[in-house]
């Protein structure tokens, strides 16, 4: 998982539109959690962090979509140009580790860029005084957290089952992750925080679920030990 986890950030480190997108998603993020408070006021501070929540897990396995699809075809505007993978799912399959382990690894780097994105919001909220540090352990900033980590982890599992072949096809299952982004920003402003968490839990568990179900039928030699 560590030798994975490492690959990812270096082909993420190496690619300028990385960077460049990281950038800008950032200062999106930060515009609308920022330009949200101050338009509804510092006491929904909280409210604002639960509905931009899911927003930030949408955005990081976009950005790392180039870990999937390392040929650097994955941001590109054309939509014919063809993606190639790094030969990493066949090399789990042959070494005859779970694929699980493939998954999660696969997952961590969105998962670390998606706290990275939420980072500078919330210090600079603290910065500014319409967060407190009792407001980082209040069930909001729980449920926002754990959005960024589950929701996250569930909108690469899409990614990485849709095996897409152009960057035209590429952009199906990125369209699909906005689905359940929409339904949890609005859920957030709806239900009360300790439900909102529970689902959210409940999110995660499914797609640790879904994900092994699939990678049993799409890799079934990946289970089996070595003799």
């Amino acid at each position: 998982m560590k030798a994975i986890i490492w690959k990812d950030w270096l082909l993420c480190r190496r690619q300028k539109t990385f960077w460049l997108l990281g950038a800008i998603m950032e200062a999106i993020t930060l515009t609308y959690i920022i330009g949200f408070i101050l338009w509804l006021g510092t006491e929904h501070t909280l409210l604002v962090f639960m509905m931009f929540g899911p927003m930030v897990a949408y955005l990081s396995p976009i950005l790392t979509v180039g870990t999937s699809y390392p040929n650097d075809n994955a941001h590109t505007l054309s939509m014919n140009k063809p993606l190639r993978t790094d030969g990493t799912v066949e090399t789990m399959r042959c070494s005859g580790r779970p694929m699980a382990q493939y998954l999660l690894a696969k997952s961590a780097m969105p998962m670390l860029l998606g706290l990275s994105l939420l980072l500078p919001p919330v210090l600079y909220c603290l910065y500014g005084g319409a967060l407190t540090l009792h407001d980082l352990v209040s069930p909001e900033m729980l449920y926002t957290l754990l959005t960024v980590l589950a929701l996250t982890f569930t909108n690469e599992q899409v990614i990485l089952a849709s095996h897409a072949t152009t960057s035209g096809t590429i952009n199906i299952p990125i369209f699909l992750t906005a689905i359940p982004m929409m339904c949890f920003m609005v859920l957030s402003m709806f239900i009360s925080p300790w439900v909102a968490l529970l689902v959210m839990i409940a999110v995660g568990l499914l797609a640790l679920t879904v994900s092994v179900i699939h990678s049993r039928h799409s890799y079934p030699t990946t289970f089996r030990r070595l003799s």
